[in-house]
């Protein structure tokens, strides 16, 4: 069985080698025909290629027409016929090709294997020399403004004329190199008549961003359809059929001008740029460790976003900036770009007093008047406020082991007040309060004894599972609920207070402090390692609750008499 199917194998090859040989005997006619002569600049030409003979569809190579000829596409098909019991085999290929000039143009003799076709000279004319009744389809381009500058946007537009109707079409817009190239928008389809005659107009629109300067040569469209023929026949013309075209519009050459010398801040070619800013509150709230939120909003008309330079942050050195990524948008708006970048920013202001937010410049190229301007925010004044603490709960500051004590405010010196016997230091309310928890311990005492129906306080278990959440929140959640957790900790054991800043103001509690100051950069700005950040809170809060003591024995008083 095996051995049967080995000779049908070898027959079958021996077979096809014959057929392909007699085949390559039999071919001795190549021709070649043009479907118009002559044919304007923008039509297409058909070539039509016939060989008698089975060839391989690579055995036509079209390079020998790329001199004076675009080669659109070329398809290619098999025939076999067979009259009065003689068969016969034709390979054809059809060519579409488009003049690169006007004049007299010569489609050379084409060589397969031995044979070869006559040449066929063609004559082409220009657009402007045919008579524009009998146009029934054409195109248009051009580019708006007719020069500009590099990384400026100019606007390539691209329009069909039809005075036939379409069944089915393609626009191709070849790419070009060191440009960014991108369709604006949907179709745009009007009518318009031009010399008495009706066209429906297909428009397309184009933003164009060339890199470099020089000359900027973009080839020409080329539209790809069929159309419905004008042959009424039978039933009034419904069956017609259609007819495929193919139409190439003109070749555009443009002039881009380098960066002019002597132009030496960051390259933004605009016909109008603004710039503006917003606060999420008045200015005069700033108050110290409390953030506000400046945005800046750059907005420049004709480019891209990414051409719009940074934003100064240059603030005083007491204001920190925390600024968020920026956010960069580009729309299309009546066929022109609108670029613009969102920059948000929290500022946390460390110390009170007057401050002048420096003046923000950008500057840009007008291509309209070709001079520089500037974009500005101008200077401003601020005044931040102290702090807002709880005076009649004040705390005592907290004895810190985890940073430099060295950058704590010189404390009021109370050592002699300290070093007194206690009856010295107590003052009459104090004395007042004892002899009222004596009194009430008495009567406690002496009062009958009964028994308990409930289970007996766990404040202090309740403050430790309290604080054990507290630290899983730590460990676990986002820093957003890190941030309400804390305050909500902190105010079930020490004065209440407005934020987390109010109590490093109030606690002065360095660790505390960094601690705080860590989170929130690592919350606006990424700053850090998060697992370093989280691990320095935790480690805070653990010595506050270590010494959660200070916080319910009498205070003294934050602004004491000399």
């Amino acid at each position: 069985m095996v051995r049967n199917v080995s000779q049908f194998t070898l027959y079958s090859a021996l077979l096809l080698t014959f057929i392909a040989s007699s085949n390559a005997l039999a071919f001795d006619k190549l021709t070649a025909t043009v479907d118009k002569n002559p044919a304007m600049l923008d039509e297409s030409i058909t070539l039509t290629l016939e060989a008698n003979a089975a060839l391989p569809r690579d055995a036509f190579d079209t390079s020998v027409l790329e001199q004076d000829f675009k080669v659109v596409r070329t398809s290619v098909s098999n025939q076999m016929r067979k009259i009065n019991l003689r068969e016969s085999v034709s390979t054809t290929w059809t060519t579409i090709l488009f003049p690169r000039t006007t004049g007299r143009l010569r489609i050379p003799a084409i060589k397969i294997h031995s044979i070869q076709s006559a040449p066929i000279d063609i004559l082409v004319v220009p657009v402007s020399q045919a008579s524009a009744q009998t146009r029934d389809i054409f195109m248009s381009a051009e580019v708006l403004p007719e020069q500009g500058y590099v990384q400026q946007q100019l606007t390539y537009q691209v329009k069909l004329f039809l005075a036939v109707e379409l069944e089915r079409g393609s626009l191709q817009v070849p790419t070009v190199d060191n440009v960014i190239m991108q369709q604006m928008g949907e179709d745009l389809e009007t009518t318009a008549i031009q010399n008495g005659k009706r066209y429906r107009v297909i428009e397309r629109n184009f933003s164009i961003i060339p890199q470099q300067s020089g000359v900027l040569r973009l080839p020409s469209p080329i539209f790809e359809g069929s159309i419905r023929t004008r042959n009424r026949g039978s039933f009034g013309g419904l069956f017609n059929p259609s007819k495929a075209v193919n139409q190439i519009g003109p070749e555009v050459t443009i002039d881009i001008k380098p960066i002019p010398q002597g132009y030496n801040e960051a390259w933004l070619p605009s016909e109008f740029v603004q710039i503006n800013e917003s606060w999420s509150t008045d200015l005069s709230n700033f108050t110290v460790g409390e953030p506000i939120t400046r945005t800046i909003t750059l907005s420049a008309i004709g480019v891209d976003g990414s051409v719009l330079p940074p934003i100064d942050d240059r603030l005083p050195p007491s204001i920190k900036a925390y600024p968020d990524q920026p956010q960069l948008n580009t729309v299309n708006k009546d066929n022109t770009l609108i670029a613009q970048k969102v920059t948000n920013m929290a500022l946390v202001p460390s110390r009170e007093g007057n401050f002048v937010l420096p003046e923000i410049k950008v500057p840009w190229f007008n291509t309209l008047t070709q001079t520089t301007e500037y974009a500005i925010i101008p200077a401003q004044a601020i005044l931040v406020q102290p702090a807002i603490l709880n005076p009649s709960s004040a705390i005592n500051p907290v004895q810190n082991n985890l940073g430099d004590n060295k950058s704590l405010p010189v404390p009021v010196q109370v050592t002699d007040w300290a070093e007194r016997p206690w009856y010295q230091q107590a003052l009459p309310w104090q004395i007042s309060t004892l002899l009222v928890l004596v009194l009430w311990g008495c009567s406690i005492w002496f009062a009958p004894k009964t028994i308990p129906l409930g289970k007996p306080q766990a404040s202090n278990t309740h403050k430790a599972i309290s604080f054990n959440t507290l630290l899983q929140t730590v460990d676990k959640r986002s820093f957003k609920y890190i941030e309400q957790d804390c305050k909500q900790w902190l105010s079930q054991n020490y004065p209440h207070q407005a934020t987390l800043y109010g109590y490093t103001q109030a606690l002065k509690n360095i660790g505390f402090s960094d601690a705080i100051t860590a989170m929130y950069a690592y919350m606006y700005d990424n700053q850090g390692d998060e697992l370093e950040v989280r691990a320095q809170l935790k480690l805070a809060l653990t010595y506050l609750q270590a010494n959660d003591k200070h916080a319910k024995t009498p205070l003294a008083p934050f602004y004491p008499d000399n």
